[in-house]
Parts: structure tokens; C-alpha cells; sequence
């Protein structure tokens, strides 16, 4: 039986020189939704770390971390993670788009599986979730789950 391939090495050229550039310049951190929510988390006193490891030997790199208190963040793209209300597919491509939406969905699910099994709080937002209509109560969860677990 053969060994089928990553989804990553079947990825397809782009369909357009366009298409391209705008693929290279998603970095896929450092988005406006992870700098603002960081923001508002720093302006009420929480320290975290960005863009790290929860668990070190683990390939899972969280958004923002609260290492002590065990407790961790991802703000979800909704393209690339496949948000119910603003996922589009695209045309071009479709099949495997879909295929690669559905497995960037799975890891994501095996992650927090895998980050709760070790004691972490894991707590997903969509980037559309990470508005100043809704800084208060995201802050204010946030706040909750860090301070109701103990450091280590």
C-alpha cells in the first residue's frame, strides 16, 4: 500500500502571480486579532508569553501562553480554520482546499485534546470574535480561568 502524501507537499502553485504574493505575506501570527487581544490583556495586568510552546515536547505553538498557571490561547484565523460563518472556499483549487481546511480543523481538535489530557486551559477565539465590542468579556474569561489555577 502506498503511503499517501502531506496535505502540505500536494499543495497546488497559485492561480495567479496575484494569489501568490498575497499567500507569501500570511505569516499566520502576529495577527491584528492576537495584537489587539494582548493589548487589552497587558492594559488589566496579565504577563503571558506570545507565540509559544505550551508544553515543550509538543509541536503545538499557542497564541498566547500563561506558563505558570497552565492556561493557553489560540485566536482561530477563519479561513484558515474554517470558520462556520465566514468560511469561503475557494474555487479554484476546491478539493484541495477542502481537504486542508478539514485537516487544519483535526489538529486543531487533537491539540486542545491533547493540551487538556496534560492539565492545560484551553481556551479557542475566531478572529472575528476579538472586537472591542467584546474585549471585556474575552478579558474578563480570560481573567477567570488564570486566576482560579494555581502555578505550578
Amino acid at each position: 500500500m502506498r503511503e499517501k502524501k502531506s496535505i502540505r507537499s500536494r499543495a497546488p502553485s497559485a492561480s495567479s502571480p496575484n494569489v501568490r504574493y498575497v499567500m507569501q505575506q500570511n505569516t499566520g501570527h502576529e495577527t491584528d486579532a492576537e495584537k489587539l487581544l494582548r493589548s487589552e490583556l497587558h492594559k488589566i495586568g496579565l504577563r503571558y508569553r506570545k507565540d509559544t510552546r505550551p508544553e515543550p515536547s509538543l509541536r503545538i505553538t499557542a497564541d498566547i501562553v500563561f506558563t505558570k498557571q497552565e492556561v493557553c490561547i489560540f485566536i482561530d484565523g477563519c479561513f484558515w480554520h474554517g470558520c462556520p460563518l465566514h468560511f469561503k472556499l475557494p474555487k479554484t483549487h476546491a478539493d484541495w482546499w477542502l481537504e486542508k481546511i478539514e485537516d487544519n480543523r483535526s489538529r486543531d481538535e487533537r491539540q486542545t485534546r491533547k493540551l487538556q489530557e496534560l492539565g492545560w486551559a484551553v481556551l479557542r477565539y475566531w478572529e472575528h470574535e476579538v472586537l472591542p465590542d467584546n474585549y471585556a468579556q474575552i478579558c474578563s474569561d480570560v481573567c477567570q480561568i488564570v486566576k482560579a489555577k494555581r502555578p505550578r
